[in-house]
């Protein structure tokens, strides 16, 4: 019986599912199995999955449903006491499945063991760091503020706790990942490996329109995990809120073309400032505002040849 199931929901993954799965058996823990849900693909991604030859994986196929339903139809499936998720465009480091694991047993008040992330870009040779959290135990309030585990990558739990809280919520489209984590951390205590171990792939969008829908999700996701929030807790909705808008600018900077993208920064810039005025004390808000100010004074073009920014 396998210990632990890695699920992958894959939806026309062909490109990169192969990389993501070779990340998988590279690892230092062996005694796992791999269940790929393919989600509908319209691609070759069926195709890629029948030539690998893994005993240990098995595939899923059905009709898009989306990455939430996709998770739950693997958890159903999943033979082992412990379940990882991993997407089907992102990496991780050998040792992560074999440290988190340990971790796990370690305690058995723990739920779930996260690690430290970092994203790469499209075509995976740019990397930069993402959160470098210690937060364990009782994370939840930490967590309803900002989801400090960054993606759906991230951690390993046990089945049980997962099958416990009921799964992914399957009608949200942004933000599914932190919602379930906050329904995690509710219940259990949550541990880290201090070590970065799980690469995220940023897919480039090309146009602020899919900004503006996500923004619009999270936001209704926000309001869903609110109201279960206990009385006492209401109070850090605002922390969040600005949280979220700051998030959102940063997203925002990565898609300005014009006048009145740069104007869309600037609103969530200060909307967040206005929700958390403790951000004008954070250094990646100083240098987004003086970014922000730059761009005010010359096109987004120019700016970014005279300085070279992430965002």
């Amino acid at each position: 019986m396998p210990e632990i199931t890695v699920i992958i929901p894959a939806y026309n993954a062909e490109k990169t599912i192969l990389e993501t799965i070779k990340s998988i058996q590279e690892q230092t823990f062996s005694n796992f199995e791999i269940i790929v849900i393919n989600d509908g693909s319209t691609d070759d991604t069926q195709l890629v999955l029948e030539k690998i030859k893994e005993p240990r994986l098995k595939i899923i196929s059905s009709q898009n449903e989306g990455v939430s339903a996709a998770r739950n139809k693997g958890i159903k499936a999943a033979q082992s006491e412990y379940i990882a998720f991993i997407d089907a465009d992102d990496l991780w480091t050998n040792d992560k499945l074999e440290l988190q694991l340990a971790a796990i047993k370690a305690n058995p008040d723990i739920g779930v063991v996260y690690s430290w992330t970092s994203q790469m870009d499209e075509t995976g040779k740019k990397f930069h760091s993402g959160a470098r959290v210690f937060i364990e135990g009782n994370v939840y309030q930490d967590l309803l503020i900002v989801n400090f585990l960054e993606n759906g990558s991230t951690p390993l739990m046990r089945k049980e706790c997962v099958d416990e809280i009921g799964g992914f919520n399957v009608n949200l489209k942004y933000g599914e990942d932190w919602e379930f984590y906050i329904r995690l951390a509710a219940k259990y205590k949550f541990a880290v490996i201090p070590k970065q171990q799980v690469f995220y792939r940023q897919s480039p969008s090309s146009a602020t329109s899919k900004v503006a829908v996500m923004e619009q999700n999270l936001l209704m996701t926000l309001e869903i995990i609110y109201q279960s929030v206990p009385s006492h807790l209401q109070y850090l909705k605002n922390q969040t809120l600005a949280a979220l808008y700051h998030y959102l600018a940063a997203t925002y900077f990565a898609h300005v073309k014009n006048s009145s993208h740069i104007n869309i920064v600037g609103q969530k810039l200060w909307t967040a400032i206005s929700l958390n005025p403790k951000y004008l004390l954070d250094t990646v808000t100083i240098f987004y505002i003086f970014k922000w100010s730059i761009m005010k004074l010359f096109t987004p073009q120019i700016v970014k040849k005279l300085i070279s920014l992430k965002n």
